[in-house]
């Protein structure tokens, strides 16, 4: 088993060591001017000899002067030896403190270092990269640190892989739904052309209907093929194809399927222009078309207002049907959002895509068993 101490028990242990070396030094010093001292003292024995002298012979008189000589010069001494052991202390006292120093930036850059590099790798996981890896080193501590983010990190990446994997397939099952929900708008004006040449084959208005029915088959087929078009490219596709046109004369042609089986009033101003994507155009108004034929009972109107106010060309669908509640009108432009199965439809969401992408802005005012309108305003176009 590899043991490694952790950085508590590693910084205890350096500084009794430290601690012990001065105090193991110090009294070696201490020790030593002490053995001086008692060498200096050896001899000397001032008080018994002093009061042995009698003064009387001038030999007397030469050894107090000795004895006077030799006693300064051991307190002389005494006092040098006080004032190296007090500069032996400082300077003993500088370089603890300069140690203590130097290991405290020693294992503060230990520390510091490995949570820089946390700090760094966590940076780099809130940007999404969960494929980031700290090296396994350094003290206990950080050691076991660095080895739980990494076993996180890797968890992250699992977690981020599998949730890619489920939001592709999300996307493609919801790709596919809406392909065909717009595949059902065009092929319902080209089902009533067909039902409608049906019931007059034997009448004598069936030559008076065929070239208008063949007229909408040709151009539903051709709004089909520009659908088509219109999703192969989506990915590639970010900026409409503005083109400008007469929007009244444009919805005059997508309603005409309808005509012969309900009641629609188209009215407004027929001489205003938009810039607009035409396919974005003819999808936005299919679908919201749709959806007040789903919810309205039969026989009942739906009207298309066009109007021109500030610079602004508003085109107002209304239908009678079934309205939508203050809670449910925050959630109908969400993708497949529908409480009844003639409700609010799938194409909401991809309605209010193709108003963004075309700078339009779209509005809806509902009131409960009374019936709803889509209000679009896009600008007007000024030649």
């Amino acid at each position: 088993m590899n043991f490694r101490p952790g950085i508590r028990a590693s910084v205890i242990v350096l500084f009794l060591c430290l601690y012990l070396t001065s105090l193991i030094v110090i009294n070696a010093f201490f020790v030593n001017k002490q053995n001086i001292t008692k060498d200096s003292f050896k001899n000397l024995e001032f008080d018994q000899q002093f009061s042995a002298l009698n003064f009387q012979t001038e030999t007397d008189t030469t050894k107090a002067m000795k004895l006077l000589t030799d006693f300064n010069e051991t307190v002389a001494r005494t006092k040098m030896i006080q004032n190296e052991a007090q500069i032996y202390s400082a300077v003993v006292l500088f370089i603890l403190m300069i140690a203590s120093i130097f290991i405290f930036i020693i294992i503060f850059y230990k520390i510091t270092r490995p949570l820089k590099e946390l700090q760094l790798a966590t940076a780099k996981i809130k940007e999404g990269d969960f494929s980031v890896h700290l090296p396994e080193n350094g003290i206990k501590e950080i050691k076991e640190l660095k080895q739980s983010f990494n076993s996180m990190s890797m968890e992250l990446d699992n977690i981020q892989s599998k949730l890619l994997n489920a939001e592709k397939e999300m996307i493609w099952k919801e790709f596919s739904r809406i392909l065909a929900h717009e595949i059902k708008n065009p092929l319902t004006p080209i089902q009533l052309s067909i039902q409608r040449l049906e019931e007059k084959y034997e009448t004598k208005k069936f030559k008076e209907i065929f070239p208008e029915s063949v007229q909408i088959i040709n151009q539903e087929i051709n709004n089909l093929h520009n659908l088509a078009k219109s999703f192969s490219n989506f990915a590639k596709k970010t900026e409409p194809e503005f083109s400008v046109f007469n929007p009244f004369s444009s919805i005059e042609e997508i309603i005409k399927p309808y005509l012969h089986k309900y009641k629609i009033v188209l009215s407004g101003n027929k001489d205003c222009k938009i810039k607009f994507d035409p396919v974005h155009f003819y999808q936005i108004i299919t679908n919201i078309l749709q959806n007040a034929i789903d919810v309205s009972p039969p026989d009942e109107i739906i009207k298309i207002e066009i109007e021109q106010k500030a610079g602004k060309i508003i085109i107002k669908i209304t239908d009678n049907g079934i309205g939508i509640s203050e809670e449910n009108l925050k959630k109908i432009f969400e993708p497949y959002f529908s409480k009844k199965k003639k409700g609010i439809g799938l194409g909401l969401a991809l309605v209010m895509k193709l108003i963004d992408l075309n700078l339009a802005e779209i509005n809806v005012i509902s009131e409960l068993k009374k019936g709803t309108t889509f209000e679009i305003k896009c600008k007007s176009f000024e030649s």
